[in-house]
This record gives C-alpha cells, structure tokens and sequence, in this order.
C-alpha cells in the first residue's frame, strides 16, 4: 500500500486504455455471460491469462493478454458497462481529470457495432462523471491498420468534439508501419482542433520520438522514454515543451526498461522534461495510479512537491479547454498533503 497522501492528492491521468482497465471480475463475468466460458474457473485461475505474471519479455507478450480477453466483450452494454466502471475506479483513486483512449475500430471488430456505436457506447458511459471530476476520451489508431482506418478516426473524434472526445492517437505496435504514414491524418486533426498524442519512444527509438513530433505534430508522447537514448532528440522533445506520458510499470512489462532504478525516468527529469505519471495498461499490469506514484517516491526519491508538479504539467497539458485546465491547476496547487480536503471539488461533472 502507499501513503493516504497519496490518495487524497488531486491527480491528472492523461494516459489510460479502457480496455487495458477493465475490472478483471468484469472480463469474467462476461465471458460467463457471453460466451458461456469459464463458468467453473475462479478468478484466481483466470488471472495470470489477463494481467503480467513475470514471465512476459516484450511488447507482444503485453499485447497478447488483450487478445485473451477482448473476445468476450460482445455488446454496447458491454462497453458501455466497461467505461462506467473504469471512470468509478479512477475516481477513487483520486483522480480529477481523467484521459481515456479507446479504439473505435478494435471496438466494431469485437462487436460488430459501428464506428459510431463504439463511440457513442463509450459516452454512454460517462454520462454520470462523479462530482468534482471531468473525463476526456481520445480516439485511437491501431497502427497495423493503416491509414484509411486513421481517417476514420480522426473524423470521427472531430464529430464528437464537443461531446468529450478531444484527441486522438495512433497505438499499437508502431514497429509494423511507419508512423510517416499517419502524417496528412494527423495534421488534419490538429487543423479541426483535435489534440495530438502519439505512442512513440516505446517499442521504437528516439527516431519514432523525432517523427511524432516533427512530422505528426505530437504535443505529447504516448511514453516516449526511449527519446533518452539520443541526446539530440531529447533535447528536441524538451525545447518544444513535448509532455511525456510515462507509464513506469508498463515500461518494465513490456521491457522497455528492465527496473524501475533505470528506467528512463531519472533521465527525463535530469534533462527538464515534461513529464507526467500514468498507468497504461493497470488492468493487464495489475496496478492503480496511486501504485505509480509509490514507484516514483520509493525508487527515484521524488516528494509531495515534485508529483504535484506533475500534476500541474499534466493539467496544462490535457486535451480540454483553457477554463477546465485552469480549473484542474487552481485544485491541483490547492492541495497540501497534511490537508487532503484541501483541493476541494473542481466544478461539477464534465466531460
């Protein structure tokens, strides 16, 4: 366990799957109801095929675990049931913004739903966000899909702009395609106000950094420590203020770091990185955003002073509108972690 403080503190959560975060008694209970699966098998013994045991060794061993599972999610009630219960779980983890990725694509080809269902399922589920808390959705890219399906996807977060879908992403393992060629969708988004993360740095190098940003146009990185390993890169992604997405756990599952005593981190914040602390995948790496933040204290000796100002880089840095990110900074600086009432509510339900 971490410290209460810990807890009570206003966090700001910009990178987190919904379907990396569901409940594992939720994936059960569907396979049971769904498929008619696993109906004498215990939670217990479902585990180790849905979250990390150890024994993984990269990228692909992380992903197979989505592949185990996604199958049993068949309906719109399903997804919808899935967002609700993911934006509870970061509510009582302390969070007051949260940004939460999805694929419509990954969606339709599970349930057979369109683009537009998948989208409006989701939403569906945050219509009830607890008060004092706001929820962003950001729609994804699975890269080996390609472009056609990008542009699907940035037309589709642009419709629904104003409905709490406010960026969008390309994902998945980025190795089997160039992220070059996303450049025209990508831009596009920005010019129609979309915000633009992109998973780069992680199962790629620094030149996947370099192109997210220079090419995509990328004001935040989905992970993106791998830029520490070529200077001239890093220090490109810090002179134009690019904000990390660090996911330390996540990191050491897919082994993109081997530990968490060198894992890029140290690096980041030596060279005045902006970085942010998230969870990825914390149904898959069997983890909370309070367990990143131990991480943080334990192994790289940061305090309540330097996680609140991450807090605040990942407030100013959230894909909602300048007096929502106002709103979520004033509550974040409130904080004091003698006092864990002192952020107070940051303004009613939004999305």
């Amino acid at each position: 366990m971490y410290p209460e403080w810990i807890r009570s503190m206003p966090k700001v959560e910009l990178h987190r799957h919904l379907e990396g975060s569901i409940r594992p008694a939720t994936i059960l209970d569907m396979f049971r109801r769904n498929l008619g699966m696993y109906l004498d098998t215990s939670l217990e013994e479902l585990l180790p095929r849905m979250q990390i045991t150890g024994s993984e060794r990269s990228l692909v061993d992380f992903l197979a675990k989505f592949e185990f599972f996604m199958p049993c999610i068949k309906s719109r009630a399903d997804i919808t049931r899935i967002t609700r219960e993911v934006i509870e779980d970061c509510a009582a983890e302390g969070t007051v913004h949260a940004e939460l990725r999805f694929s419509p694509a990954f969606i339709q080809g599970l349930t057979g739903l369109s683009l537009v269902e998948a989208v409006e399922a989701v939403l569906d589920g945050a219509r009830e966000v607890p008060a004092g808390m706001s929820v962003s959705f950001i729609l994804g890219t699975p890269q080996p899909r390609g472009v056609e399906v990008a542009w699907d996807t940035v037309k589709l977060a642009r419709d629904y702009l104003s409905s709490g879908v406010r960026g969008v992403d390309i994902s998945d393992d980025t190795r089997i395609r160039s992220l070059e060629e996303y450049q025209a969708p990508m831009e596009w988004a920005r010019s129609e106000g979309l915000g633009v993360t992109i998973h780069a740095g992680e199962a790629e190098g620094p030149e996947s950094v370099r192109t997210a940003v220079e090419r995509l146009g990328a004001t935040r990185l989905g992970h993106g420590v791998r830029a520490v390993e070529c200077d001239e890169v890093l220090e490109l992604a810090v002179a134009r203020g690019v904000v990390f997405e660090v996911c330390p756990t996540s990191n050491i599952h897919t082994r993109v770091a081997e530990s968490y005593e060198n894992h890029p981190m140290v690096q980041l914040l030596a060279a005045g990185a902006k970085v942010t602390l998230n969870t990825d995948d914390p149904g898959i790496s069997g983890i909370s955003l309070g367990h990143e933040y131990q991480v943080a204290i334990s192994h790289w000796g940061l305090g309540p002073d330097e996680l609140r100002q991450m807090n605040l880089t990942a407030a100013r840095a959230a894909f909602v509108d300048d007096a929502r990110k106002a709103e979520l900074a004033a509550v974040v600086a409130a904080w004091r972690p003698d006092d864990g009432s002192a952020g107070g509510a940051a303004g009613g339900p939004r999305s």
